[in-house]
């Protein structure tokens, strides 16, 4: 079952386009109005219960996929289900049902005001509560499971398209057709893209990529640096990132195919591919280009040095005695390999990028004087990385809230300090990451979560490395230690939550 939800303003308008559609019934809801106009009347009363909201419409859509039908009686069911556990449990809503498609689907037509206090029905991660809700009524109603937004990374190509290629492969295979069917354009032009981006190659490769291979790609950007979208044309059609599928979007391309995309590095080159683009090759030289992209993805990735296993205890202990970091807490970082002493006595904090592949390392080459680390030089690593590490109850969750720390010393400790302060891991998956060089930043993933939070060091540097990030994140939240640094700030800390505890064992122990 697919589920899509907008809002919009206007109740009669809704309800006479859900009304006057084809084989449309009015099957169910909790409201006395038959039709569209009584029901619009009636939605009055809501809206008059908060007369200066806006978009008080929310329009829901549940689709089954085809061949699966259910009674009125059901949809009824499944509909009530549904808005109570979305949130609206005294709002408003009428179920049309519509028959003029091969899928069995109904609208929804409810209210956001609630009837109780006239407030507006939350609808914060609306998005993602509604597929969660969805799976667990397919699963109570045996019926089929969809691929939600995050599984469904490209757009299939339509029924008729795929039977038709079925058809003429079959009529090519008993020698009906004298030349093999071709896929629909859209599947060869996500394959296409596919090939293009195997090695992960920046924004700017990638289209200059495509235009080589003869896909012309359009980009723009808001005035305050976000992306409009990213859409392709080829082969005389033209096609949206989204039409595509997540994937395809500007930063699914990141995200999912794990493009390289920095803005300051990367805007004005991408501006001149668009204004001149580069000639597309030959036919014969297309296989050459994609053989050479293969043949780039399969060079050696970057390969952690070797750890000198008999320096860990001594670094081990370092952690726990100076630096305050619990005994659990290092343990993690030395089991997942994020931490340890290599062959050549260097402590080497390993960087991944998004997806968790090991991208380089950050060797901390003074650890008693300060928290600076410089790049691992090896020639196999690269710049698409960082030290992080990630809590949460949930580990299945995707991250909600970043924290961007200094170094990595600095991104433990603040990690640390959040447990201690707490007392527990997390409700929200939280990063921690080392983004000490704003030019080096994933700023669509860090657009796209909850919650950004600027936890550089109290010192110049990290007040001028805050600066320059909020300029790129406006809604990040700066977020200082008393103390110089993070790690000062956790031993702060544990010495008074222990002079705390002195404190109430005496009490204890004190009576007349």
């Amino acid at each position: 079952m697919i589920g899509n939800q907008t809002k919009g303003k206007s109740f009669r308008g809704l309800l006479e386009y859900l009304e006057n559609k084809e084989e449309s019934s009015l099957i169910g809801g909790n409201m006395f109005g038959t039709n569209a106009r009584e029901l619009a009347r009636e939605f009055r009363l809501s809206r008059q219960l908060n007369p200066e909201a806006e978009k008080v419409v929310h329009h829901v859509s549940l689709s089954l996929s085809p061949g699966e039908q259910l009674d009125n009686d059901t949809w009824c069911e499944v509909a009530d289900k549904y808005m109570n556990a979305m949130g609206y449990t005294a709002n408003q809503y009428a179920i049309y049902r519509h028959s003029d498609r091969n899928h069995d689907h109904i609208h929804i037509c409810a209210s956001r005001i609630s009837l109780d206090d006239g407030k507006i029905t939350r609808d914060s991660w609306e998005y993602v509560r509604s597929e969660k809700i969805i799976r667990q009524l397919e699963l109570e109603y045996g019926l089929q499971q969809t691929l939600n937004s995050k599984e469904k990374l490209s757009r299939a190509p339509s029924v008729g398209q795929q039977q038709r290629f079925e058809r003429e492969q079959l009529e090519y295979e008993q020698g009906e057709r004298n030349t093999p069917p071709q896929q629909p354009i859209k599947t060869q032009l996500i394959e296409l893209i596919d090939r293009a981006t195997v090695d992960k190659p920046t924004m700017p490769q990638l289209i200059e990529r495509l235009q080589l291979l003869g896909v012309e790609v359009r980009h723009g950007l808001t005035r305050n640096g976000k992306s409009k979208g990213i859409s392709y044309s080829w082969n005389d059609q033209k096609f949206s990132g989204t039409s595509l599928g997540p994937a395809y979007t500007f930063p699914g391309l990141q995200k999912h195919r794990g493009i390289d995309y920095q803005p300051e590095r990367d805007d004005e080159p991408i501006n001149e591919l668009l204004l001149k683009p580069v000639k597309p090759l030959p036919v014969e030289q297309l296989e050459k280009l994609f053989q050479d992209i293969e043949h780039k993805q399969q060079q050696p990735q970057f390969t952690p040095p070797p750890e000198d296993l008999a320096l860990w205890p001594k670094l081990y202990k370092y952690l726990n005695e100076k630096r305050g970091i619990p005994h659990s807490f290092i343990e993690r970082l030395h089991n997942h390999n994020l931490l340890y002493i290599d062959e050549q006595k260097q402590i080497l904090f390993i960087k991944r990028n998004l997806d968790g592949e090991k991208t380089g390392a950050l060797v901390w080459s003074n650890p008693g004087h300060n928290h600076h680390t410089i790049e691992y030089d090896q020639n196999a690593s690269t710049p698409y990385g960082w030290f992080h590490i990630n809590l949460g109850q949930n580990p299945q969750q995707e991250i909600k809230n970043v924290f961007l720390c200094s170094s990595p010393i600095d991104a433990v400790s603040v990690g640390v300090y959040v447990l201690a302060k707490t007392g527990a891991l997390p409700s929200m998956r939280t990063m921690f990451m080392v983004a000490d060089d704003p030019n080096n930043l994933p700023l669509e993933f860090l657009k796209n979560c909850y919650r950004v939070v600027l936890a550089f060091n109290n010192d110049e540097q990290g007040d001028k490395t805050a600066s320059a990030v909020l300029e790129l994140l406006p809604n990040g939240k700066r977020f200082k230690p008393t103390y110089p640094d993070w790690n000062q700030e956790l031993k702060a800390h544990f010495y008074e939550a222990e002079l705390e505890r002195e404190r109430q064992s005496r009490s204890r122990g004190f009576s007349l």
